[in-house]
């Protein structure tokens, strides 16, 4: 299978993990060339359940999570279910958050953001910057992480919900007199 074949973000990630990302979605889209167009979107479905459910119970690792995840990721390409890629990459966001490989979950949720824009489904770009906002907690990249939070607090404008941009921008306040102090003890 063609390297063009495989998005670029996923070709840009880093190869010294022990595994090649690369390789496991041509895995995935070699399953996937098993199914006939029309089955796509059961298998889509199935997939997509079995894969969140086998990962939030603990029994998949990350090797085998990422398989069945880009199989779910190719197939919602396929079928053009935008949501479901987004959700996709959120959950890679998170996988791979929580294996500490930061830059890897930021190119993921960077991707769910870049798509979320680009279709205009707020509540999907919000769910992507939460991932992106939990990848920053964790770094020390604080000041990224604000800038993460004022786009949450603005999308939450946009969508109307001015209690949860209110909430939002207090705790931009609170991070930016937190990182105050750490610079005056400086």
């Amino acid at each position: 299978m063609p390297e063009n074949d495989i998005p670029e973000y996923i070709q840009s990630i880093r190869t010294d993990m022990g595994f090649s990302l690369v390789n496991l979605y041509q895995q995935a889209q070699k399953a996937i060339a098993t199914l006939t167009p029309n089955q796509y979107s059961g298998a889509l479905e199935v997939t997509r359940v079995r894969a969140q459910q086998d990962y939030q119970a603990g029994k998949l690792d990350l090797i085998p999570a990422c398989k069945i995840f880009f199989s779910v990721l190719e197939l919602s390409i396929k079928v053009k279910d935008f949501e479901s890629q987004i959700t996709t990459l959120c959950n890679l966001g998170l996988m791979f958050q929580n294996a500490r490989a930061y830059d890897v979950a930021i190119i993921f949720a960077t991707e769910g953001i870049r798509l979320s824009y680009k279709h205009n489904l707020l509540e999907m770009k919000l769910k992507s910057l939460q991932v992106l906002s939990l990848v920053y907690t964790n770094t020390t990249q604080s000041d990224k992480r604000i800038e993460v939070m004022e786009e949450v607090a603005e999308t939450h404008g946009k969508l109307g919900q001015m209690n949860k941009k209110a909430e939002i921008e207090g705790l931009i306040k609170q991070s930016r007199e937190f990182m105050a102090l750490f610079d005056k003890s400086e």
